[in-house]
């Protein structure tokens, strides 16, 4: 009996996709209209109101989100944990949290953009920030590996071309350089890891892999790791650069300061918010999912795994992140830096949730601590690359030094940036300190043989939180300790407002985490709970995985 086609996709289910295609569309429609009505009208003129209109796309977004709040249960859809296309996307509340989150990035990013006139492009530019959050929000969604890997290259490929915008100035042009070729590589490496991970397990889906790995392992009756699997070790690695490249962990980070630097600041702003937000979630998808069982232990008793390769980045990538931002002047390439080393202290996170995902403890408790210290950092991060906004506006560069004086001249926000910076070290009260606890404390709900090697990392990651301290308090000291006749200026709206935004969510949620720790719990529960989509009853069955052995001690599937 011939295979029946696949069943039609349920557009029923697209409501779940709204956030994305309104996106897609709203860019298209900000192109035809830079070329259309405002075509030969001044700069600043198009960028008013071209910036204006972007911002209905986040605005939509969050619409779209709060529309079945407001129609009740039912509304939109009917399950409100839709498998799409096949099982390729989540509908999930993990997307749908994190939609929300990068919604709300996009339009501080969109209000820095208002700021001043670095391009003439206006509705690429804007077109271009709302394509790179459709990838982001398609790789939070993604569950299985083209579909990942797609949503990867339509972020980056729209954040390389958005970085070299400020065409009057080289160092644009080369960020955006330095930015594509560093891409570049890593993709073709991230890409053949995929291959030999499909290779290896004959599926592209993270559940499916899981299920393949965890069948192998019980058949050859090994330990989980990577052991004498040369092949295995190779797809993780090249995996490891692809995902390293898009945190800018130590050894990939060679691109991040140039690019942070080069970029107009709200480019940078992207970069380091919604591209790193996206990153660490699919990241912790593949990794705490998908390759389980191949994470090995940190104590050492079973066979080594990725967990050892991970531990291995986190300290290299804090440590040097926060050495390396001590000798930095220009505030740009100081949170780029910075940026690193609150990789590391992610990785960290990663580690710890992988070691109770394992225990079967506070899984989901682990999970959601890292995504709640994520999503608080990425808020900090935009509201500070807000201040180097202003700075490129009102001076035209943006040196720690220009801050000078600010206390005095615009105290208000020179009270929230110190917030922010307060923030970014981990200090109480405000919910950088309750996030980076919450993160580390789950090291204590790890197994005896895996605590005292977290334990060790978390000491070094405090021991970096202090170093963060000085070159934050840098900042803190030019905005009320010192005196300057040069000023930026007044800021604007578009700057004004997104630094004050996140200065009250870093003290809002540091006063009051628990509605975004349930969220990001809630969120991280789904993250874990990645299932196959179900087979079509009119469709064969599967027929069995036959395990080949192979050099290395991994399975190869036929």
């Amino acid at each position: 009996m011939p295979p029946s086609s696949p069943p039609p996709i349920d557009f029923s289910q697209l409501w779940a996709l709204s956030p994305e295609i309104l996106l897609t569309l709203w860019g298209l429609v900000l192109l035809l209209v830079d070329v259309g009505p405002l075509r030969g009208r001044p700069g600043s003129s198009r960028r008013k109101t071209v910036g204006s209109l972007a911002l209905i796309g986040p605005i939509g977004v969050f619409a779209l989100l709060l529309a079945p709040l407001v129609a009740g249960p039912g509304a939109g859809g009917g399950d409100p944990d839709p498998t799409l296309v096949y099982g390729t996307i989540a509908g999930d509340p993990l997307a749908t949290s994190f939609n929300g989150v990068i919604a709300l990035l996009l339009a501080m990013v969109i209000g820095m953009s208002m700021a001043w006139d670095f391009t003439e492009h206006w509705g690429a530019y804007f077109a271009l920030l709302l394509w790179a959050a459709v990838g982001m929000m398609v790789l939070v969604a993604a569950e299985e590996l083209l579909i990942l890997f797609l949503a990867l290259e339509l972020m980056t490929i729209c954040l390389y071309l958005a970085a070299a915008f400020e065409k009057d100035k080289r160092r644009s042009a080369e960020a955006g350089m330095k930015y594509f070729v560093y891409g570049s590589v890593a993709s073709a490496l991230f890409l053949f890891g995929l291959s030999l991970l499909y290779g290896l397990t004959g599926t592209t889906f993270l559940d499916g892999i899981r299920r393949v790995l965890v069948e192998s392992a019980a058949a050859t009756g090994e330990a989980g790791g990577l052991s004498g699997d040369l092949v295995g070790a190779t797809a993780v690695l090249l995996i490891l650069v692809g995902f390293g490249f898009k945190l800018a962990a130590v050894p990939f980070h060679q691109w991040a300061p140039d690019t942070y630097e080069g970029a107009p600041a709200p480019v940078s702003a992207w970069i380091a918010s919604g591209s790193k937000l996206a990153s660490l979630v699919a990241l912790m998808k593949v990794l705490l999912h998908a390759l389980a069982p191949w994470a090995g232990a940190v104590g050492g008793e079973a066979g080594g795994g990725w967990v050892l390769i991970v531990a291995a980045i986190a300290a290299a990538t804090m440590t040097y992140g926060n050495l390396a931002a001590l000798a930095q002047r220009n505030l740009k390439r100081m949170l780029a830096y910075s940026s690193i080393a609150h990789a590391g202290y992610m990785l960290v996170g990663v580690l710890a949730a992988m070691v109770t995902v394992r225990s079967g403890s506070s899984a989901a408790e682990a999970a959601g601590a890292v995504l709640f210290y994520l999503v608080i950092y990425s808020l900090t991060t935009v509201g500070a690359f807000a201040a180097a906004a202003w700075l490129a506006r009102g001076l035209g560069r943006d040196d720690i030094d220009d801050l000078d004086g600010l206390g005095v001249r615009s105290p208000g926000l020179a009270v929230c940036l110190a917030i922010l910076m307060l923030s970014l070290i981990g200090l109480p009260p405000t919910a950088g300190f309750v996030s980076k606890l919450a993160m580390f404390l789950e090291v204590l709900n790890a197994d005896a043989s895996a605590r005292s090697t977290l334990l060790l990392l978390v000491a070094l990651a405090l021991v970096n939180s202090v170093i963060s301290a000085f070159y934050y308090a840098r900042v803190l000291r030019a905005l009320f300790l010192r005196r300057s006749d040069r000023s930026p200026g007044p800021a604007p709206r578009g700057v004004s407002w997104p630094i004050v935004l996140a200065a009250l969510a870093a003290v809002g949620f540091g006063l009051e985490p628990a509605p975004l720790v349930d969220s990001m719990r809630s969120a991280a529960s789904a993250m874990l709970t990645i299932t196959l989509p179900p087979s079509p009853p009119d469709l064969p069955a599967p027929a069995p995985v036959a395990a080949i052995p192979v050099s290395g001690g991994m399975a190869m599937q036929k």
